[in-house]
């Protein structure tokens, strides 16, 4: 059975899994080696052992933290231009996800609960502070999370094409809403993502407005070779928040309204054409919800706006830093 696939969503019930990301001197020595070039000169390339598995980034710089993360199906690779952009303006971290990029694939269920069991413990191994986030997709979720229990870490807040609200099916392609009917079922699903890859093969690049070249999609696809290396891939559109369903992810999402209305934290929220996840109504839900934010156009995108306008997230990430320095800086006219 062969199903064609376009931006898909969903969830399927899993058992939820906590950690405590708790670390002992011989959990955090960190392995590292020279990045992709992609990332320029001297980037590096590193891993840590996070929890019951390890952790990978992708590291350039000194000075205060600027964390990118990433969602599904993509990995730290997925920022490579924004990286690049930003280079010289602090310590640059690319974080691959857990069972995603050269991250360890640990066998979990792989629920958003277990992934910020690891992101968690993976802030808290390398003591990062003063940190500004730069999220999109789930990593949006999972960095919002983070910075939730971790007020007094947290500098600045960007978000592109982030998962943050329950998203109207009206608001969606009636192709992707077709087929997250699919992606649902539980052997339907598995047939699309684990044993077609339809989510690396199609999906991938039919978000991207121009499509990716052979050798960018080889790099993407190099994480998943087999059926069961997929599975992290199959349990996030099956977390997808549509129609306020499921409920496990409205409730993980909710948590963190309280701290986006009321934290002072500087924050950009990034709109695109057409975009994709970051919907009109959760536009005006921001405007409305979030303290201290700004809205601004990124231009061009679809939903791995990293691929289609680096330049534009790169400038909006130093637009505000440059704010925040000001904001910290003494009053000079005093």
């Amino acid at each position: 059975m062969s199903h064609s696939i376009s931006l898909g969503a969903s969830m399927s019930p899993a058992r939820p899994r906590f950690y405590r990301a708790c670390m002992t001197a011989a959990d955090t020595s960190i392995r590292t080696s020279t990045a992709r070039s992609e990332f320029g000169p001297d980037a590096t390339s590193n891993s840590i052992d996070v929890l019951d598995s390890s952790l990978h980034w992708v590291e350039h710089g000194t000075g205060s933290p600027i964390v990118f993360l990433h969602g599904n199906p993509t990995s730290s690779f997925l920022w490579r231009g924004v990286f690049t952009g930003l280079r010289g303006r602090g310590r640059l971290l690319a974080l691959d996800l857990i069972g995603f990029g050269d991250s360890g694939k640990p066998d979990i269920d792989y629920t958003l609960d277990d992934h910020q069991g690891y992101v968690d413990a993976w802030f808290d191994a390398l003591d990062l502070t003063d940190v500004t986030l730069v999220l999109q997709d789930y990593g949006a979720a999972f960095g919002l999370t983070w910075a939730r229990r971790h007020p007094d870490r947290v500098k600045a807040v960007v978000l592109a094409e982030p998962v943050i609200r329950p998203i109207a099916s009206a608001d969606l392609p009636e192709q992707f809403v077709a087929l997250r009917g699919e992606v649902l079922k539980d052997v339907v699903g598995e047939q699309i993502v684990l044993e077609e890859n339809q989510f690396i093969t199609e999906l991938l690049p039919s978000a991207v407005l121009g499509g990716l070249t052979p050798e960018v999609q080889e790099v993407y696809a190099a994480p998943f070779p087999t059926a069961n290396s997929r599975k992290p891939i199959l349990v996030f559109p099956r977390a997808l928040p549509v129609d306020a369903r499921p409920q496990s992810t409205v409730d993980f999402l909710a948590a963190n309204e309280s701290w986006l209305a009321e934290s002072e934290v500087p924050k950009t929220l990034l709109t695109f054409e057409p975009g994709f996840l970051l919907t009109p109504e959760i536009v005006d839900w921001a405007r409305r919800n979030i303290a201290n934010l700004t809205v601004q156009s990124g231009g061009a995108g679809s939903h791995y706006v990293q691929e289609d306008a680096p330049d534009a997230i790169a400038s909006a990430v130093a637009e505000l830093l440059d704010r925040t320095s000001d904001r910290s800086s003494p009053d000079r006219t005093a």
